[in-house]
């Protein structure tokens, strides 16, 4: 009686063995996408807050329970947020954008997830670490400010859209003083100008500039421009099987220009 009591005890302790075993398997929590085992997907970075001029190492660390990869895939994405400060010829100045508040935001769409590296399964085995049983793949990214629609100097002028333009003079309306408003309008009459209140200009005088400043005309009484604001940087990581089971990372850097 007791030989048919342990071996059913014992029994027992092997199913649970079983079943725990199963229920923490690594293998299984990966998961099936397309008929076949998605890959495991860490990736790492050696800065959290790079700035232009750094290196981003970014580590892509994966593995696929039957060893099948189409390819693992590193994009970036970069997008420029910019104000203008500005400053004319005799003096008067615009700032368009702070870190707390903004009157003017141009938005640079200077690269769309462009792939920077492209890991093919025929290479992979170039990656494989034995230590840690997966495929480590590294990729040093230089941070630099790429080139962009707007450069950072008076052509800036020429390249805003009609609408950022016309906010930008309704700015520098507020702000220009009667020198500066000379140079750009010579010979202007004496109703252009206010003669009381905050501001140099009547409202004359600034539906004018609103109305008849040209990009050409602004470029020419320019002393100094320069774009201030975030450059966004965003890396996404993919690893594909034959399939293309897909798993993805991403992550965002906002860099200060």
């Amino acid at each position: 009686m007791m030989t048919a009591v342990n071996k059913y005890i014992g029994f027992l302790i092997v199913c649970l063995f079983i079943i725990s075993c199963k229920k923490n398997d690594p293998i299984s929590d990966l998961g099936s996408t397309n008929n076949e085992f998605a890959s495991s997907l860490r990736v790492t970075y050696n800065n959290t807050k790079p700035v232009i001029g750094d290196t981003l190492i970014v580590s892509a660390s994966t593995w696929q329970r039957d060893d099948k990869f189409q390819k693992v895939n590193i994009y970036e994405t970069v997008v420029e947020a910019f104000g203008i400060k500005m400053t004319l010829k005799n003096g008067s100045s615009v700032l368009t954008k702070t870190a707390d508040e903004s009157t003017l935001t141009v938005l640079d769409s200077i690269a769309k997830k462009n792939v920077i590296l492209e890991v093919k399964a025929a290479d992979m085995d170039k990656y494989w670490v034995t230590a840690t049983n997966n495929y480590v793949i590294p990729y040093n990214y230089i941070i630099k400010v790429k080139d962009g629609k707007y450069p950072n100097d008076a052509g800036m002028i020429e390249k805003l859209s009609d609408a950022d333009f016309n906010v930008l003079k309704g700015i520098l309306a507020y702000a220009i003083n009667k020198n500066d408003y000379l140079l750009l309008f010579p010979g202007s009459p004496a109703d252009h100008f206010a003669t009381t209140g905050a501001y140099v200009l009547s409202q004359t005088g600034m539906n004018n500039l609103k109305q008849n400043l040209t990009k050409a005309g602004l470029k020419a009484g320019v002393q100094s421009i320069q774009k201030v604001g975030s450059y966004s940087l965003t890396i996404d990581v993919d690893a594909i099987t034959p399939t293309n089971a897909t798993t993805s990372t991403t992550r965002t850097f906002d860099i200060a220009l």
